[in-house]
């Protein structure tokens, strides 16, 4: 859907549907919750809803970990609301007693709970369900549907279980795909899911309208990378390089790099049919959405690549990428037998004993293979990764030791004649005892590695941001932090794409005292997020940071603020914030309750959504404190957030800066 406004600078809310709490006093956000934050956007002046994405993700409560690229999460469903809810009103009054009061979200159990309900409602209207031609018209027009509901049921007759461990239908053709979906065996049991995502899309698309007759626009949340256990991957696993997992590089806080679990696209199979699987996944979001963020745009001109052999991501690389060929190292002096030293860990066997101490012989047996007649060994071939490590039979100091020395090489062979220098080669022993003229090539090597795939990812880069710009008429945000090569703000400006600024970031590293950017020279097309659902709210941030003198002169405040994050301060500093030269300024729900002290948590830190790389019950289960009802009632602090609003919306754009984000869409 077009993006509705493009006259003046706009301020947006985000939240993740699931915290909502409204009048009807549901146990979980729901899809009709949206018409009643709505109206509270209509009411305060703010005119853009931001979510974080809302699709399948079976019992997982990270939204960013979905079950399908197109299915919405079933648990968003308001069942009052769906035909002949009666019969399980019971049911559903047991369910919301059991939830509704709760702080935080149980989300499993509410999902495997809402499943009940909603397989009861069903099976009481199945004769007539499976007859209805709306939902079969539903059908026909998603093709999606066919192989979801199909994986759907599989997945529940296995008791949730990941595909990859199923007894039987791990690698399903498109025929048995069909013939399930049609077979009278299981009509009505994949019907069902059917039947839900029929009804899922149509209340989020009332929602949506009453949304636009209010003035409030709806910003989704594309996430770049889909679960392997997902209807996606199981269907067309040659869309996935399902032996590859996406992640980051090491870096010094993160020296073994993150492996984040999810199998990296096979560009190359996608381009093939234009790009088709994408165009479809943006065309279903259109149906919801007038404006769209790109999660980790940089996954689209390269992505950190790790073989799924790995926990940690230490020996991955990034593809696209240029890589050497054999003869190119030979060339530079590295034959056979110093490509196999860069390549291959040798341990010498006196560091073996030292290290391992009565161990090392079992240690040896299993793992390693002697190099002729030297006091020195390799792993053995079929030791592949470091899940092979942990499996072994030995004390867990060996296993940590074996993988920590696994990792330990210069050169990483990708294929039988592609080859790429580890991310932290110099600090292998191999390199380290390569003699000077050697350390020169290699280095060279590298760099002419890394400068030749610029131009790789930069060539990806026009090509997948064309396809994300062209494709719908929904305005286009991408998610742009962390070490970024120069060809990805390069590329986002050439097609009028939204970058992202958060302003506690938004810093020049490589100045002396490294000074906050001005919030007023943010670029217009660019979305200010003063937080977002990774790091703390403005109030938490407030506290933990020893010094805001820096920052409230980015913000132009003058004078000095106490420690305490009270009302006063919040005022402030969002009136600041808002003084912003993006487009669009986006705060989660969070930071503008910080206006009135009595809607807070106690604690701050119960008001954060996740901390990323842990492992949490915390995380994901963020709810707001009071319904949306009790905040449409609240004057003072309706008249404290409209009075700052109204005076960002007063700032209209000119005819250059119109035409600028006007440019940003093609429709």
């Amino acid at each position: 859907m077009k993006f509705p406004h493009k006259d003046h600078f706009l301020t947006g809310l985000a939240i993740p549907l699931s915290a909502i709490r409204s009048s009807e006093g549901n146990a979980i956000g729901e899809f009709p919750d949206l018409v009643e934050l709505g109206r509270l956007c209509q009411k305060t002046g703010i005119e853009l809803v931001q979510l974080l994405p809302i699709n399948d993700t079976g019992l997982e409560s990270s939204p960013y970990s979905a079950l399908s690229a197109y299915a919405l999460h079933p648990v968003y469903l308001r069942i009052e609301d769906l035909p002949n809810s009666k019969v399980v009103q019971k049911e559903l009054s047991t369910f919301h007693a059991l939830y509704d009061k709760a702080s935080r979200l149980n989300f499993r159990q509410i999902v495997l709970d809402k499943y009940k309900i909603l397989k009861n409602l069903y099976a009481d209207q199945m004769a007539s369900i499976l007859e209805d031609p709306q939902i079969r018209d539903f059908v026909a027009s998603n093709p999606w549907i066919i192989p979801y509901s199909v994986f759907m049921d599989l997945k529940l007759k296995n008791h949730w279980a990941g595909w990859q461990s199923w007894p039987e239908h791990q690698k399903p053709s498109a025929s048995f795909i069909q013939e399930y979906w049609t077979s009278p065996q299981h009509t009505q049991e994949v019907f069902f899911f059917a039947w839900l995502q029929y009804h899922c899309e149509k209340q989020l698309r009332f929602a949506k309208e009453q949304l636009e007759s209010l003035g409030v626009a709806i910003k989704g949340d594309i996430p770049i990378l889909i679960n392997e256990d997902s209807a996606d991957a199981w269907a067309y696993p040659e869309t996935f390089s399902l032996e590859l997992r996406a992640g980051a590089p090491p870096e010094p806080g993160s020296p073994e790099g993150q492996n984040w679990g999810f199998p990296i696209y096979r560009w190359e199979v996608l381009e093939r049919n234009g790009y088709q699987w994408w165009k479809d996944r943006l065309l279903q979001a259109d149906k919801f959405y007038h404006a769209y963020r790109i999660d980790h745009v940089l996954g689209f001109f390269r992505i950190w690549a790790t073989p799924y052999q790995n926990y940690s991501a230490n020996l991955g690389y990034f593809l696209p990428s240029h890589f050497l060929s054999t003869a190119d190292l030979q060339q530079r002096g590295f034959g056979p037998d110093r490509l196999a030293w860069l390549s291959q860990p040798h341990l010498a066997g006196r560091f073996l004993r030292d290290r391992l101490g009565l161990e090392w012989a079992n240690v040896v047996e299993q793992a390693l293979d002697r190099v002729g007649e030297e006091d020195l060994y390799r792993f053995k071939p079929f030791i592949d990764g470091e899940r092979k490590i942990n499996d072994m039979n030995v004390s867990p100091h060996a296993k940590s030791f074996l993988i920590q020395e696994f990792r330990n090489r210069a050169l990483i062979q990708v294929s039988e004649d592609r080859w790429i220098p580890s991310w932290t080669y110099y600090n292998s022993s191999a390199y380290r005892s390569l003699n000077d003229h050697e350390r020169w090539s290699f280095d060279n090597l590298a760099q002419e590695t890394w400068k030749k795939s610029e131009h790789l990812w930069e060539e990806q880069g026009n090509r997948l941001m064309d396809l994300m710009k062209n494709t719908t008429p929904m305005l286009v945000c991408a998610e742009d932090l962390g070490v970024i090569p120069d060809c990805v703000p390069r590329v986002l400006q050439q097609k009028r794409i939204l970058g992202l600024k958060i302003p506690r970031w938004s810093r020049n590293w490589n100045h002396p005292g490294q000074p906050y950017y001005p919030v007023t020279e943010y670029p217009l097309l660019s979305v200010c997020a003063p937080s977002v659902h990774d790091t703390s709210t403005l109030r938490q941030w407030w506290y933990e940071e020893p010094d805001h003198q820096g920052f409230l002169g980015a913000i132009g405040e003058q004078e000095p603020l106490g420690s305490d994050y009270d009302e006063e301060t919040a005022y402030r500093v969002i009136r600041g914030l808002l003084k912003t030269s993006s487009f669009l300024c986006i705060f989660f729900i969070q930071d503008l309750l910080a206006l009135s002290a009595d809607l807070l948590e106690n604690d701050p830190n119960d008001e954060r959504i996740n901390i990323p790389g842990t492992v949490s019950e915390k995380n994901w289960s963020y709810r707001m404190k009071y319904p949306i009802n009790q905040l449409l009632a609240h004057q003072k602090w309706i008249d404290s957030l409209s009075k700052l609003i109204s005076e960002r919306s007063s700032r209209t754009l000119n005819d250059s800066q119109k035409e600028a984000v006007s440019c940003n869409s093609s429709y």
